[in-house]
């Protein structure tokens, strides 16, 4: 199972996905409060599918947003925090 973070300059889409193919997904609005807004995706897209966090084998960012930007940096730390 895999967890694909898609950014956008004001949405978050978080996407389960299992051999490619996407099994659920949670859409956000986000202003300055990233990171709880992917806690809480997140939170709902697991307890939905009655899911543990040890499911998640691979992570993935995706969007417009440069590697540069803060969202980029935030979903960044999001994801290590998750791998540990």
């Amino acid at each position: 199972m895999a967890l694909q973070i898609n950014l956008d300059q004001s949405d978050v889409t978080l996407e389960l996905l299992k051999n490619k193919r996407t099994l659920d997904f949670e859409t956000a609005k986000y202003y300055h409060d990233l990171s709880d807004v992917l806690i809480s995706a997140l939170d709902k897209l697991l307890k939905r599918n009655k899911l543990d966090l040890k499911a998640l084998k691979s992570y993935e960012i995706q969007g417009d947003l440069g590697t540069d930007s803060t969202s980029y940096k935030i979903a960044s730390a999001f994801i290590r925090g998750l791998q540990i």
